[in-house]
């Protein structure tokens, strides 16, 4: 919400945008522990549960918060971040690389999470000009290029059954890969990226939703069509391949599922004909940011 705020001030300049992201990344900030950790959301469940997708997020809001204000207290709390990932959240090693840890107390093994951490440290390491942000950068490449299967998809969790939100999943993994490669050229990514790129093209159904599963065409979820669009037509935008047509596929069906207020419901047939009508502020925030995203790159 910070970043896709930020965008809109810098495409409208309207000051309700500006104060909008300050008051946000305000607020991450006064949430934040004195060890530099953020606790998940109380979901039942995993209450006072610590997650690396949390504070991954968090941080990148802070780092955009502190490029676009100058305000040294939020690159600090995405660098208390760092740290507390570093020595407190940790990372396994996985073959010759390292996996970062999904929960503070767990031990599985969740791709996703290292794609979302590699992006946090190449904006840490271009915003502070520090390499040590880099340091781990290569092991965890390593694990991704290592857990990376034959058709190119990066399996949500190792060693388990297939996931079904394959598609999804490794629609957010190849966005976060193009920003960490956009701020460091690192090459060893580029062949991870080609091929999780063909994957995904498999994915968009004739009318342009995004697939379900691997296996399942059906119910259909917004969200997951938008990152999809976003992430093939990234993927033609660095010279991956030519996907522009799969992703203006997704890009105008996503459209047509907006409603007249703005919104979007949440997903359709979900329940044979039926659909979930509501909107979760979560989910509508990743649709603007990826419609965004599609702006940047000349879709809009």
């Amino acid at each position: 919400w910070v970043r896709t705020n930020l965008h809109l001030y810098a495409l409208r300049r309207e000051e309700f945008y500006r104060a909008t992201a300050a008051a946000c990344a305000d607020a991450i900030v006064a949430c934040q522990h004195g060890d530099g950790s953020w606790l998940h959301p109380p979901i039942p469940g995993r209450r006072g549960f610590i997650s690396t997708v949390e504070g991954v997020w968090a941080s990148l809001g802070l780092v955009a918060a502190y490029r676009a204000f100058g305000d040294e207290h939020y690159l600090a709390a995405a660098r208390r971040w760092y740290t507390f990932q570093k020595y407190e959240m940790g990372w396994q090693v996985v073959d010759w690389g390292l996996a970062a840890n999904y929960y503070r107390h767990s031990t599985i093994v969740v791709p996703n999470v290292t794609t979302m951490l590699l992006w946090l440290c190449a904006e840490l390491a271009d915003a502070t000009g520090e390499q040590q942000y880099l340091n781990h950068a290569g092991a965890m490449v390593r694990f991704l290029q290592s857990s990376q299967q034959p058709n190119g998809e990066l399996p949500y969790e190792l060693s388990r059954r297939p996931h079904f939100m394959c598609y999804q999943y490794n629609a957010f993994e190849l966005r976060d890969l193009a920003h960490y490669y956009m701020l460091t050229g690192d090459g060893a990514v580029w062949h991870p990226m080609q091929r999780l790129a063909a994957f995904l093209a498999g994915g968009v159904t004739p009318d342009g939703a995004c697939r379900y599963s691997c296996r399942q065409r059906w119910p259909e979820v917004h969200y997951w069509t938008g990152v999809l669009a976003a992430a093939l037509q990234q993927a033609t935008a660095l010279g991956l391949g030519d996907y522009r047509a799969q992703s203006a596929r997704a890009h105008c069906h996503l459209l047509t599922q907006q409603r007249r207020d703005g919104g979007f419901d949440f997903s359709r047939r979900s329940y044979g004909r039926l659909r979930d009508r509501r909107s979760y502020p979560r989910y509508l925030a990743m649709i603007l940011e990826q419609l965004l995203a599609l702006d940047d790159m000349g879709r809009i």
